[in-house]
């Protein structure tokens, strides 16, 4: 998969070393390493335009294979102290504690089990 990233300099990088692999006699080939590159270039210019800060910090208490039913699946969580990571077979999600409004924990009709509802901001 490649990304079309509409920077100069990039696109002057790109036709420099295509112009130097034609110099060298090699064939122009989809690079596994300039699809990285992009990828990674793509990557940092939506992480600075959002505001997205990549906070880890280290983790208070993890829970694993618990059943979710949305998302649906099986999801460890990893609490940190601002927010709790889902991660999942596919998907991986971040909930800060700062848009959870109202907890709710409610019987499941057959009586032993509880749901843990969370209304979110």
């Amino acid at each position: 998969m490649r990304f079309h990233v509409t920077n100069n300099e990039v696109d002057k990088i790109y036709e420099e070393r295509r112009k130097q692999r034609e110099a060298d006699g090699k064939e122009d080939e989809d690079d596994d390493e300039e699809e990285v590159q992009a990828s990674k270039l793509f990557n940092d210019r939506i992480l600075a335009k959002t505001n997205i800060k990549n906070v880890e910090g280290s983790v208070i208490a993890s829970i694993h294979d618990m059943p979710m039913l949305i998302p649906r699946g099986n999801y460890s969580l990893d609490f940190f102290s601002s927010y709790c990571k889902l991660h999942g077979k596919t998907h991986d999600y971040k909930l800060a504690f700062k848009d959870i409004n109202k907890v709710f924990l409610l019987p499941k009709p057959d009586g032993v089990h509880m749901v843990l509802l969370l209304q979110l901001d």
